[in-house]
């Protein structure tokens, strides 16, 4: 697919666009395209390194407080008083 889809340097134009006049819409055209950047240069490495990282921070802190979420609507907090005897 990648054959079909990149542009060709002696004719400027991609294959799909020769043979059919419009281009494939590939699965990864439809990603996000503010998360990283798939081909950094020196220049913006840095930047894209800290766009992933604060990208992976947010999806765990997401992920950390849907699981919170879940525990809490089930979790009821033991009814032990000081004295009883419990299984440990």
């Amino acid at each position: 697919m990648e054959y079909k889809t990149s542009i060709h340097p002696s004719t400027g134009k991609t294959k799909e666009m020769l043979e059919k006049v419009w281009n494939l819409r590939l699965p990864y055209d439809a990603l996000k395209k503010d998360l990283v950047d798939i081909h950094p240069t020196e220049s913006t490495f840095k930047l894209m390194l800290e766009k992933a990282r604060h990208h992976a921070n947010r999806c765990m802190q997401d992920a950390f407080n849907q699981a919170k979420e879940r525990w809490d609507k089930s979790h009821k907090p033991p009814d032990f008083k000081l004295g009883d005897l419990v299984l440990v």
